[in-house]
């Protein structure tokens, strides 16, 4: 009999978008632990250079103070015939504590960079999850609200006939969810 058929379809049509709202509900869970676990190693990247960082910048210090000492040190050096020899290899030093000091500040500025850079990355992923989670609420309750519709016009035609239409409709809909999911999930990881 097909309007017995019928009717026990559209019965079973609840539990099975149900069904499916749950399977994709933990489908997006698995990303965004996957996104929260991409963004802790991030931060753990950031904590880390900035611990470079503050361990250059106290190296400078300490060589631009070795520089003054040495500084001070060749300001007293009595110039002597024997004592010009140590004079020049002192400057030979002086300079050489330059060259690596200038070095520091390079690779100081390198990484001060790469964290400002990393920190651009960071809050793009932030707001880019942001949006995604409140997309994916929004087509959940969408999907909800048509569930109940369907439901009240089942009621209403008592099984007759909206069945065909009402499945279509829920597909396309789900399809457009997932459509839309997918289009989110690539722009995260196309941040990365």
């Amino acid at each position: 009999h097909p309007s017995a058929n019928q009717g026990e379809a559209l019965l079973n049509t609840p539990k099975i978008l149900r069904r499916l709202l749950e399977e994709e509900q933990a489908a997006y869970k698995r990303k965004l632990q996957a996104y929260q676990e991409g963004q802790q190693r991030q931060a753990q990247l950031v904590q880390k250079l900035q611990a470079k960082v503050l361990q250059y910048k106290k190296k400078c210090g300490e060589v631009e103070q070795q520089l003054l000492e040495k500084a001070t040190e060749l300001d007293s050096v009595q110039l002597e015939e024997e004592g010009s020899n140590e004079l020049e290899n002192a400057l030979i030093r002086l300079e050489e504590e330059q060259q690596r000091s200038s070095s520091l500040v390079q690779v100081n500025s390198m990484l001060r960079e790469q964290l400002e850079q990393a920190n651009v990355a960071n809050a793009a992923l932030s707001e880019d999850i942001r949006k995604l989670t409140a997309d994916w609420a929004r087509a959940r309750d969408e999907l909800e609200q048509r569930e109940a519709e369907w439901r009240r016009e089942e009621e209403v035609w008592g099984g007759q006939g909206c069945g065909d239409v009402a499945w279509k409709g829920m597909w396309d809909y789900q399809e457009e969810c997932r459509t839309m999911g997918d289009v989110a999930w690539g722009r995260i990881w196309g941040c990365r």
